[in-house]
Protein backbone atom coordinates (compact mmCIF):
# COMPACT_ATOMS: atom_id res chain seq x y z
CA UNK A 1 0.00 0.00 0.00
CA UNK A 2 1.19 3.44 -0.74
CA UNK A 3 2.02 6.21 1.97
CA UNK A 4 -0.39 8.43 -0.13
CA UNK A 5 -3.03 6.21 0.39
CA UNK A 6 -1.61 5.08 4.37
CA UNK A 7 -1.82 9.04 4.86
CA UNK A 8 -5.37 9.85 3.19
CA UNK A 9 -6.79 6.72 5.67
CA UNK A 10 -5.16 7.80 8.22
CA UNK A 11 -6.45 11.66 7.97
CA UNK A 12 -9.94 10.17 7.33
CA UNK A 13 -9.64 8.07 10.45
CA UNK A 14 -8.67 11.14 12.57
CA UNK A 15 -11.80 12.76 10.94
CA UNK A 16 -14.17 10.26 11.55
CA UNK A 17 -13.05 9.74 15.14
CA UNK A 18 -13.33 13.17 16.11
CA UNK A 19 -16.92 13.36 14.22
CA UNK A 20 -18.07 10.18 15.89
CA UNK A 21 -16.97 10.91 19.67
CA UNK A 22 -18.86 14.46 18.95
CA UNK A 23 -22.31 12.36 18.04
CA UNK A 24 -21.74 10.82 21.17
CA UNK A 25 -21.23 13.42 23.47
CA UNK A 26 -23.26 15.95 22.28
CA UNK A 27 -25.78 14.66 20.05
CA UNK A 28 -28.08 17.91 20.32
CA UNK A 29 -25.41 19.42 18.42
CA UNK A 30 -25.94 17.00 15.57
CA UNK A 31 -29.62 16.59 15.51
CA UNK A 32 -30.60 19.70 13.56
CA UNK A 33 -28.84 17.95 10.19
CA UNK A 34 -31.55 14.98 10.34
CA UNK A 35 -34.15 15.56 8.34
CA UNK A 36 -37.09 16.71 9.97
CA UNK A 37 -39.19 13.37 8.15
CA UNK A 38 -36.38 10.77 9.52
CA UNK A 39 -37.62 8.73 12.61
CA UNK A 40 -35.67 8.54 15.85
CA UNK A 41 -32.97 11.15 15.62
CA UNK A 42 -31.01 10.91 18.41
CA UNK A 43 -30.93 7.49 17.64
CA UNK A 44 -30.18 7.97 14.77
CA UNK A 45 -27.10 10.88 15.77
CA UNK A 46 -25.78 7.41 18.55
CA UNK A 47 -26.07 5.08 15.41
CA UNK A 48 -24.16 7.26 12.97
CA UNK A 49 -21.47 8.16 15.64
CA UNK A 50 -20.65 4.58 16.52
CA UNK A 51 -20.54 3.79 12.72
CA UNK A 52 -17.96 6.75 12.26
CA UNK A 53 -15.78 5.57 15.37
CA UNK A 54 -15.83 1.68 13.82
CA UNK A 55 -14.97 3.34 10.20
CA UNK A 56 -12.52 5.44 11.54
CA UNK A 57 -10.65 2.30 13.32
CA UNK A 58 -10.92 0.33 10.65
CA UNK A 59 -8.99 2.94 8.51
CA UNK A 60 -5.80 2.64 11.02
CA UNK A 61 -5.68 -0.74 10.59
CA UNK A 62 -4.22 -2.15 6.90
CA UNK A 63 -6.23 -5.29 7.12
CA UNK A 64 -9.72 -3.36 7.53
CA UNK A 65 -8.98 -0.40 5.67
CA UNK A 66 -10.21 -1.76 2.59
CA UNK A 67 -13.44 -2.45 3.84
CA UNK A 68 -13.56 0.59 5.98
CA UNK A 69 -13.05 3.31 3.40
CA UNK A 70 -15.96 1.20 0.69
CA UNK A 71 -18.04 1.64 3.88
CA UNK A 72 -16.94 5.17 4.13
CA UNK A 73 -17.94 5.96 0.50
CA UNK A 74 -21.19 4.63 0.94
CA UNK A 75 -21.95 6.57 3.94
CA UNK A 76 -20.43 9.80 2.66
CA UNK A 77 -22.89 9.32 -0.01
CA UNK A 78 -25.75 9.06 2.21
CA UNK A 79 -24.49 12.30 4.22
CA UNK A 80 -24.53 14.02 0.45
CA UNK A 81 -28.04 13.01 -0.14
CA UNK A 82 -29.24 14.66 3.42
CA UNK A 83 -27.53 17.52 2.35
CA UNK A 84 -29.23 17.98 -0.38
CA UNK A 85 -32.67 17.29 1.19
CA UNK A 86 -32.10 19.91 2.62
CA UNK A 87 -32.33 22.34 0.21
CA UNK A 88 -35.70 22.50 0.47
CA UNK A 89 -35.32 24.45 3.62
CA UNK A 90 -32.80 27.26 3.31
CA UNK A 91 -35.37 30.15 2.67
CA UNK A 92 -35.30 31.82 6.20
CA UNK A 93 -32.16 30.41 7.33
CA UNK A 94 -30.24 31.82 10.47
CA UNK A 95 -27.58 30.36 10.47
CA UNK A 96 -24.77 30.40 7.23
CA UNK A 97 -24.40 26.54 6.86
CA UNK A 98 -28.50 26.51 6.55
CA UNK A 99 -27.91 28.85 3.67
CA UNK A 100 -28.32 27.19 0.15
CA UNK A 101 -24.49 27.98 -0.41
CA UNK A 102 -23.80 26.14 3.13
CA UNK A 103 -25.88 23.77 2.22
CA UNK A 104 -24.31 22.99 -0.99
CA UNK A 105 -20.76 23.69 0.55
CA UNK A 106 -21.88 20.60 3.24
CA UNK A 107 -22.62 18.43 0.23
CA UNK A 108 -19.88 19.32 -1.65
CA UNK A 109 -17.35 18.50 1.22
CA UNK A 110 -19.20 15.18 1.91
CA UNK A 111 -18.69 13.99 -2.04
CA UNK A 112 -14.82 15.20 -1.55
CA UNK A 113 -14.71 12.87 1.48
CA UNK A 114 -16.48 9.98 -0.52
CA UNK A 115 -13.17 10.80 -3.11
CA UNK A 116 -10.99 10.50 -0.83
CA UNK A 117 -12.43 7.21 0.81
CA UNK A 118 -12.76 5.83 -2.48
CA UNK A 119 -9.32 6.38 -3.24
CA UNK A 120 -7.93 4.51 -0.09
CA UNK A 121 -10.39 1.83 -1.30
CA UNK A 122 -9.09 1.55 -4.16
CA UNK A 123 -5.77 1.43 -2.57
Amino acid sequence: MSLAVTVVAWLLAALLLVVGVAHLVAPGKVEPLVPEWWPAKRLTVYTSGIAEVVIGIGLLVSATRPWAAGVAVLMFLAYTLVHLDDLRHTAGASRLSDTTGGVVTRGVVNLAYAGLALFVCLG
